[in-house]
């Protein structure tokens, strides 16, 4: 899996950079057919706000989630996206 890190309108330390990473392998560990994974960490009215663009074979999901917390708002993120996940599998597997 390919993962992009992109940061608008804030410097994110290489920590942040190194979580965001971390938290997107979960992903990977519910759906091992993920091609790309686009993060997309932006802060505006003092809220942070992380938009995960993921590529599937035939499918394109994202998520957006605002949060005052920059590592708050990746989680929360991260654990949309793995539903998303989940019930896209389950519609491969069944059909």
């Amino acid at each position: 899996m390919h993962i992009d890190f992109t940061a608008r309108h804030v410097h994110a330390p290489d920590n942040i950079r190194s979580y965001a990473k971390n938290e997107v392998q979960r992903i990977k560990a519910k759906f091992d057919r993920i091609t790309h994974c686009k993060i997309i960490l932006f802060h505006e009215n003092n809220l942070y706000t992380t938009e995960i663009n993921v590529s599937l074979p035939s499918h394109r999901l994202n998520v957006k989630e605002t949060t005052h917390n920059m590592t708050k708002s990746i989680d929360k993120a991260v654990d949309k996206m793995i539903i998303r996940v989940k019930k896209v599998k389950e519609k491969m597997i069944t059909h």
